[in-house]
């Protein structure tokens, strides 16, 4: 299948790449981590003062594209939590259109309700008492119960998670290619060599091969499309990080080096909203049902 955006939503994703760029979502997601929101939440209202969060549930193309730029600029928040929210709660949505904050869990499948502690709105409500996570800019906080259409919610917060992930592997490849231009070994570029060129095509080609099912999943809102959309996206952007961490060495692996931010967010949101494999078993059932 080949997807092409249309100019108008190519103009607005490229409208969110350059207010991310911009802000820096990297050093967001640093501060986020060490306690500091403010550089997050700047980053959140600029998204919503340009329209992002009133796309939730009438837009879904362009808000995975959007998202997918949140994610390769590591913006940190629950995106996919809060827009699941406001496009299952039509009553709430002028309230996140203007810039606050919701999140959800859907149990037991998604249990935990992402950075709870700054929401506005948490649907179910979370115990106060968070659990750790992967991603040190994305608390987790248990809830009990199920939100009202938590079908929807969970569908919604799994494509737009697949979205993010796709912007996250990107950007992991994209700094490996980078890198293997710069990195000198036996008097060659290491991107000369065609072992690593081999690497990084693959992980190019399962992004590029996840794509597709992301907006595919975004136009039909088919539970089986969700699911294909979620394995390979999440799949995709873990092998694009492994590839990134071999080919970076060491340095791929220290708290100072941008990857490592990447790194922690694609593996925390790998298996968030449902595992590749929770997902191909619920694709394969889908399939039976047709």
């Amino acid at each position: 299948m080949r997807f092409a955006l249309t100019e108008e939503q190519r103009d607005f994703r490229d409208a969110v790449d350059s207010l991310l760029r911009d802000a820096n979502g990297i050093a967001a997601a640093r501060a986020w981590a060490a306690g500091d929101t403010k550089p997050g939440l700047a980053i959140w209202r600029g998204l919503a003062a340009i329209g992002m969060h009133s796309l939730a549930g009438e837009y879904p193309v362009e808000l995975c594209a959007a998202i997918e730029r949140v994610g390769y600029h590591a913006a940190p928040g629950p995106y996919p939590e809060s827009l699941a929210v406001a496009t299952a709660h039509p009553e709430a949505r002028e309230q996140l259109a203007a810039g606050a904050i919701a999140t959800t869990a859907v149990p037991p499948i998604a249990p935990y309700a992402p950075n709870a502690d700054i929401a506005d709105l948490c649907i179910p409500p979370a115990d106060p008492q968070p659990v750790a996570s992967l991603d040190p800019a994305r608390s987790l906080f248990p809830v009990s119960g199920l939100p009202p259409h938590p079908d929807l919610v969970f569908d919604t917060a799994a494509l737009l998670t697949a979205a993010q992930l796709l912007g996250l592997g990107r950007a992991a490849l994209d700094m490996t290619v980078a890198y293997a231009k710069q990195r000198v070994q036996y008097g060659h570029a290491i991107g000369e060599y065609q072992a690593v060129k081999h690497r990084l095509a693959d992980a190019h080609t399962g992004l590029e091969f996840a794509r597709p099912l992301v907006f595919a999943a975004a136009l039909s809102a088919d539970p089986g499309d969700v699911s294909a959309a979620k394995a390979a996206a999440s799949d995709a952007a873990y092998r694009a990080a492994r590839a990134a961490l071999q080919l970076h060495g060491a340095i791929g692996y220290t708290d100072e080096y941008d990857l490592s931010v990447y790194f922690k967010k694609i593996r925390a949101l790998h298996s968030a909203w449902g595992s590749p494999s929770f997902h191909r078993d619920r694709l394969l059932r889908h399939i039976g049902d047709l």
